[in-house]
């Protein structure tokens, strides 16, 4: 009999059962709020990936479980705010997310908030972190004042703190722990300028040159940011001058090579991390034609032999490819088998925000022009999906459109892809699916008193 529950036990479990992670969250005065779970993909471009959604109930909570095998950081979105926090194996969380502030903010890139943990467990990543940082603080603020003052007493005072940091967590178990405090008391002691510190070929030496590249330890991957920053000025001359050709060439062989005829460059892992950090550099500086840049992320996204880098690689072609007026249109799905843009017509398009009064504003504005002007060209509105809460403004928008309308969550790629990052906001898109304008014109004048009527009177003439 028993061993007949134990079976069914494992049943209900599942195979993956045994590294469920759990959050139970409430996010304050929020009811059917969407909020969002992504996963970091990396910590060079901090790109993200969506894992799971949740709609809050009347309560405000929300509910994630997720299979997780190592410890890593995480970010949840709600609306227009975000928050970070460690997500360990076969952990329980429970958490508040505050009242969202009223003040305006950029959409699509947030605001970040402080997470409230309850019953938080003293073994967690989470809480041996905050502690470890909030003692770091402390001191720091504390040995800061005698930096100038009394260099002395100063440098006696990082040394004893390091040597109490050691002694405090000399038995701690945790890796991922022990190699955070490692890097972050590298990052905001070690690269104090002091009598007695370490040198750049010492920091090499013990933080660096034989040490696994941890990807997802945020801590290292700061440190390794910070350490190779405007690495191309540092390189010996050899090396200086193999990779400039390497970038302007667009050779990713090149580049790894060159990098490493430098003695802290040590092997082809770190050295093609350190060129995609010299790209990312590099790029909006202009100074390299930003094709050769693109060139050499995009061969490292084919053929690097490391996973880690190939999709970090990836990320940054992404994060390189900007839509702007006169590019093709991407497949952008708006519900199922209908995308934007219509292929031999004009395409006016929409964007609004039900919680946005400016929304309104422009309403019946844009519903004359539909009236002058949609025989021949397709308006579209899409809108940010909204709360029940603001139902009746958005029926009082909706009342005026007599075209086609779409409703979208904030995790939809086309606020991202299509820039939009205010609104109303308009692009208009030719009948072969070239972006014409983005941003387009609204139907109200703007400071220089121009509006869409008259390249819609071109169109139509023409």
């Amino acid at each position: 009999m028993l061993r007949i529950k134990i079976v069914i036990l494992l049943l209900l479990i599942g195979p993956s059962g045994f590294s469920k992670t759990v959050i139970f969250g409430t996010a304050q005065i929020s009811s059917s709020d969407w909020v969002y779970l992504y996963e970091i993909d990396d910590f060079i471009t901090r790109s993200e990936t969506l894992i799971q959604k949740f709609k809050t109930n009347k309560e405000g909570r929300f509910y994630f479980e997720i299979d997780n095998n190592c410890t890593k950081r995480y970010v949840i979105r709600r609306n227009n705010t975000f928050t970070e926090l460690y997500l360990q194996p076969n952990s329980t969380y429970k958490i508040i997310l505050p009242t969202e502030s009223i003040e305006v903010i950029p959409y699509f890139s947030g605001k970040e908030v402080e997470l409230l943990f309850i019953e938080l467990d003293t073994s967690d990543i989470n809480f041996k972190i905050l502690g470890f940082e909030a003692w770091l603080d402390d001191e720091m603020a504390d040995l800061y004042l005698l930096k100038d003052a009394d260099p002395i007493k100063f440098i006696d005072g990082i040394l004893k703190f390091k040597l109490d940091v050691l002694n405090a967590y000399k038995d701690d178990t945790s890796k991922y722990f022990v190699s955070h405090i490692k890097y972050v008391l590298g990052k905001t002691i070690d690269n104090i300028n002091y009598f007695g510190g370490p040198n750049d070929t010492e920091k090499f030496a013990f933080y660096i040159k034989d040490q696994e590249i941890q990807y997802d330890l945020p801590a290292y991957m700061d440190y390794f940011k910070d350490y190779y920053s405007g690495i191309l000025q540092k390189l010996n001359p050899t090396a200086k001058k193999m990779v400039s050709i390497a970038l302007s060439n667009g050779s990713a062989s090149q580049l790894a090579k060159g990098l490493m005829t430098d003695s802290l460059i040590p092997n082809l892992k770190i050295a093609e991390l350190v060129g995609m950090l010299i790209i990312s550099e590099e790029y909006d500086k202009k100074n390299i034609a930003q094709n050769q840049l693109i060139q050499v992320a995009k061969f490292l996204e084919e053929h690097s032999s490391f996973a880690s880098n190939k999709i970090i690689a990836r990320n940054l072609n992404k994060k390189f490819f900007k839509l702007v007026s006169g590019d093709a249109l991407p497949a952008l799905e708006l519900t199922e088998n209908k995308y934007l843009g219509s292929r031999g017509s004009f395409q006016y398009v929409h964007f609004f925000d039900p919680e946005n009064p400016k929304s309104l504003s422009e309403i019946k504005a844009l519903k004359a022009l539909y009236q002058k002007y949609g025989g021949q060209i397709e308006f579209v509105s899409i809108y940010l999906e909204s709360k029940p809460k603001n139902d009746d403004f958005k029926k009082r928008v909706l009342q005026y459109l007599d075209w086609p309308v779409f409703e979208l969550p904030y995790y939809h790629p086309i606020w991202k892809k299509l820039n939009v990052g205010t609104f109303p906001y308009y692009i208009l898109i030719d009948p072969n699916l070239i972006i014409e304008s983005m941003p387009a014109l609204g139907p109200i004048p703007n400071g220089l008193y121009e509006t869409i009527a008259k390249r819609f009177f071109s169109i139509v003439r023409d």
